[in-house]
């Protein structure tokens, strides 16, 4: 497909690794920025609430790369930049958006997740929809003061998880920008190659680390409190409960082979994702 590839969340974990991939492969692509560009790659300014900045930063463009953050208008500013797309001739839309989704789901942040995938379906442009599991970097960006404290509480049970590292989520959407003609109108579900509770993940990260921390399993009650009382919005709360119920539920212990699939390598184990993040922990 000839044309410009647009990124979004060009500083994010997915889309810096985008970046970062494209940039290697001498791809003609742009990324979006909400204020500091990219050093060394052609960046533009864009705001998902600005439909004004949308339009300018599709211009050009013919694959679009769209991940949302966590917010409350997430699910607008999805329909911001598809029916911008579909208003600027943008040809294919690969959207990272997450396993869980599920429109008929009664736990909110799975069918807040749908909402955009079943918006994008519809609205006639060709798409890819990539769902990643769990981030394999939750256990630095978010739990990795707990960790170095000596325990993780979490109201996830003994529920698995198919973790998956960012790197191979970032391999696996630059492969689908470079050849979206390839994944056309698909959903490619994007984990590690293996299941692994919160218990099990200690036991990786305590034998490559060298410590002894422990996860306990706590009541939705209790995690709510403990947010609560450290002042966390009410949105964060609630996604963060309804994200350890799926995982209790099993609705994340699945695992596939789209990395090996999209990419032609094996997915990055967890023990090696300690063993090249083991400073993020000392």
């Amino acid at each position: 497909m000839s044309g410009k590839i647009l990124v979004t969340g060009a500083t994010g974990n997915i889309g810096g690794g985008i970046v970062k991939v494209l940039k290697e492969k001498n791809a003609d692509f742009k990324a979006a920025v909400s204020t500091t560009p990219i050093e060394g790659v052609e960046s533009v300014a864009l705001n998902f609430a600005d439909v004004p900045s949308l339009e300018a930063a599709m211009e050009g463009v013919s694959t679009l790369f769209m991940v949302l953050a966590n917010h409350p208008d997430m699910v607008t500013w999805g329909k911001n930049v598809i029916d911008t797309a579909k208003k600027c001739g943008v040809q294919h839309i690969v959207r990272s958006g997450g396993s869980l989704a599920d429109i008929n789901s009664p736990i909110g942040v799975r069918k807040v997740l749908a909402e955009t995938d079943e918006y994008l379906k519809a609205s006639g442009i060709n798409y890819t929809l990539t769902a990643p599991n769990f981030f394999m970097q939750n256990f630095i960006n978010f739990h990795g003061e707990d960790y170095k404290n000596g325990t993780i509480y979490l109201s996830a049970g003994d529920g698995k998880v198919g973790w998956v590292d960012v790197r191979d989520i970032a391999a696996v959407n630059a492969a689908v920008l470079m050849n979206p003609e390839k994944y056309v109108n698909q959903t490619l579900s994007i984990s590690g190659a293996q299941n692994l509770s919160y218990t099990d993940v200690m036991e990786i990260m305590n034998k490559t680390l060298g410590r002894d921390t422990n996860y306990v399993a706590i009541a939705d009650e209790d995690a709510v409190k403990a947010m609560t009382e450290m002042q966390f919005p009410e949105f964060v709360i609630n996604l963060m409960i309804d994200l350890n119920t799926s995982i209790r539920e099993g609705f994340a212990d699945e695992v596939t082979t789209v990395v090996k699939d999209v990419t032609g390598n094996e997915p990055i184990s967890f023990a090696q994702f300690v063993e090249d993040n083991r400073a993020a922990w000392l």
